[in-house]
């Protein structure tokens, strides 16, 4: 069901002065919203891990961008990007942390 739908029935509990209902019904919004945080927690957690691996993916790319054509004029900037590309899989790692404490 719905939240709508729980709604509709607490509107429906308050007309008959049905109280014990009411609570029943207020009891499992509570919930319902509970649960949604929890899996809005879980969301977040799956798309940090999800650009955490682009990011590695994109490691991967540029270190053997870098392995195979050293020499390259663009190494500089292969090695500018790698540095950029390390500092955002720390600072996902730190995200990744904190969503784990806050579910624990």
């Amino acid at each position: 069901m719905s939240i709508d739908d729980y709604l509709d029935l607490l509107n429906y509990a308050k007309q008959m002065n049905d109280e014990q209902w009411q609570a029943d019904i207020i009891e499992t919004l509570n919930n319902f919203r509970q649960i949604s945080e929890e899996e809005q927690r879980a969301e977040n957690v799956r798309e940090l891990w999800s650009r955490f691996d682009e990011v590695n993916h994109l490691l991967l790319e540029l270190f053997d961008k870098l392995r195979d054509g050293e020499d390259a004029e663009d190494s500089g900037r292969w090695k500018e990007q790698i540095w950029e590309m390390k500092l955002e899989r720390i600072t996902l790692s730190r995200q990744i942390q904190k969503q784990y404490i806050k579910i624990i």
